[in-house]
């Protein structure tokens, strides 16, 4: 007997995954499995670009608003909780389309990866700070930046502490030389076909959207969002406030920035954090390449 097919939309951040997966769901008669590590977070609904609630009722969503912003959600926890869901949704004989960039979150689902053991590992933690006190911080948030472009977003490469955390909670199945190579993991132990639609975008479109699409964030009220969040209590060190768009803001809102300097900054660290998504997904050879050519307009211009 045939394993159901589940589609997975992926790609650059602002590329149109959401719409494209949304359209593609009212097609087929399927229901979407959020792939979006900040999505998954109540509360941050701005510079998330969550979908719409016309958007969610439309089409019904997984995997959005399921953490609180105080936690510090990992993708060992993702991947049970979303696996459920498409199990969820293929019992209900409808189509899971999972749809998101965040590529430790996909590659979770596709791969099947083994998390245990990998969080609060003493003798990792202990080899990974020697890593950085003989070949330097910097080499070490490289190896974050291979291992999860998510979380090395939101990281200063500087703070050697945080990467180490990352890298403990992304390290997957500890082997005795270390953390497991990326390369080491497309061994499919799912359940299900997935088939992959990765979107791309010629580049200096690609990042026109991002501009635009960080301006509508601040039009719609990123700032208040942020600075709410602060009253509410999160703490500035967690992992939901260090999202790009929430950790610039936060800059600004302490003094050490100004207005003008936190929007170029969010603009830049958007740019680099989607070439990182394109050259991990670039990875999924057997992936079908979706060119996405449409211009930056009203109808089209709210994009994830």
């Amino acid at each position: 007997m045939s394993r159901p097919e589940v589609i997975f939309v992926v790609g650059p951040t602002a590329v149109g995954k959401s719409a494209y997966a949304i359209n593609l769901a009212m097609d087929a008669g399927g229901e979407i499995v959020s792939a979006d590590s900040m999505q998954v977070y109540r509360g941050l609904d701005i510079g998330t670009a969550k979908p719409s609630a016309a958007e969610r009722a439309a089409v019904p969503h997984h995997m959005i608003d399921v953490a609180d912003p105080w936690e510090d959600y990992s993708a060992a926890l993702y991947r049970d909780a979303a696996m459920e869901a498409i199990v969820e949704v293929l019992s209900r004989g409808k189509r899971p389309i999972v749809c998101g960039g965040s590529g430790l979150y996909v590659h979770a689902l596709l791969y099947g990866l083994d998390f245990s053991g990998g969080t609060g590992d003493p003798a990792l933690r202990e080899r990974l700070k020697k890593e950085a006190e003989d070949g330097g911080a910097i080499e070490l948030y490289k190896k974050l930046e291979e291992t999860d472009p998510q979380a090395a977003a939101r990281i200063h490469p500087n703070n050697v502490k945080r990467v180490v955390r990352a890298l403990e909670r992304a390290s997957g199945s500890l082997e005795k030389e270390g953390i497991r190579r990326f390369e080491h993991s497309f061994e499919g132990t799912v359940g299900y076909e997935p088939r992959i639609l990765r979107l791309t975008m010629e580049r200096a479109l690609l990042y026109d959207r991002i501009d635009h699409r960080v301006d509508d964030f601040l039009a719609n009220g990123l700032v208040s969002e942020v600075a709410g969040l602060l009253a509410a209590g999160i703490p500035r060190g967690g992992t939901a406030i260090q999202g790009i768009g929430y950790k610039e803001i936060v800059t600004f809102l302490d003094g050490d920035i100004d207005y003008n300097e936190a929007v170029s900054r969010i603009k830049q660290n958007s740019r680099r954090y989607a070439k990182r998504q394109e050259t991990w997904f670039k990875r999924y050879t057997q992936a079908e390449i979706i060119e996405v050519e449409s211009s930056l307009t009203e109808k089209n211009r709210r994009v994830v």
